[in-house]
């Protein structure tokens, strides 16, 4: 059983290493490229630190853009 837990925690750790990387692609090809430039090797300010990416995650009802 251990074992089988190990190999679980170990897959989805390869998943979400190649999830950054992958996304970051996604993110180039399907939009304008992003600026400043997403890192395919780091997190580092992703998500709502960074404006395009804050963007994609923004829910509908709020609007990204309105400054308060």
């Amino acid at each position: 059983m251990t074992q089988l837990r190990k190999g679980a925690g170990g897959a989805r750790g390869d998943d979400a290493g190649n999830l950054k990387q992958d996304v970051v692609s996604w993110i180039t090809t399907l939009f304008k490229a992003p600026a400043p430039p997403l890192s395919p090797h780091t997190k580092a300010d992703r998500g709502f630190e960074h404006g395009d990416t804050g963007f994609l995650l923004c829910p509908i009802e709020y609007d990204w853009e309105d400054l308060r």
